[in-house]
């Protein structure tokens, strides 16, 4: 981060080639919009390097409600404090654009859409067509895969 933007404050547009380089057989493009804005907790266009280590901080030493409630800021795209359909579809597809074609297996068109449905059916626990946070994070609680990765950076640090 220093060395790309010795003044410790980077843009998006900096930001999404410096994130690329992570994922040369995909398109973070979309991604790193999201993380930026994640990260860009001011919403004034740049992360200060504060910012990246504070957010880094969290996900690597914070709670398990801290890192949760980060997560769902990441989703939580207009920021009105549900994660709805929409919102889940963008993050998704996203990713898969991000991992790219040589990355995944053939994938069917409808992979992304099933990925929400599931994410939904789990995590919308009153069915009302939104996650909350609370319901985000109790939901992942449930869920030893998502524990277990949440756990990951823990021991390497």
């Amino acid at each position: 981060f220093q060395q790309e933007c010795p003044s410790g404050v980077v843009n998006e547009e900096t930001f999404k080639q410096i994130y690329a380089q992570f994922f040369p057989h995909g398109d973070a493009s979309m991604y790193a919009h999201y993380l930026f804005n994640a990260f860009d907790t001011a919403q004034n266009g740049s992360v200060k390097f504060e910012d990246f280590v504070m957010a880094l901080s969290i996900l690597l030493r914070g709670t398990v409600h801290e890192k949760l409630r980060w997560t769902f800021n990441l989703y939580d795209i207009n920021k009105d404090g549900y994660i709805n359909k929409e919102e889940m579809m963008d993050i998704v597809k996203a990713i898969y654009d991000m991992m790219g074609k040589y990355t995944y297996p053939v994938l069917k068109e409808d992979a992304p859409r099933q990925h929400v449905e599931i994410f939904f059916q789990k995590m919308d626990k009153n069915k009302d067509g939104v996650v909350t946070l609370d319901e985000f994070i109790e939901s992942c609680q449930e869920d030893d895969n998502i524990m277990r990765s949440l756990q990951l950076f823990e021991n390497v640090m």
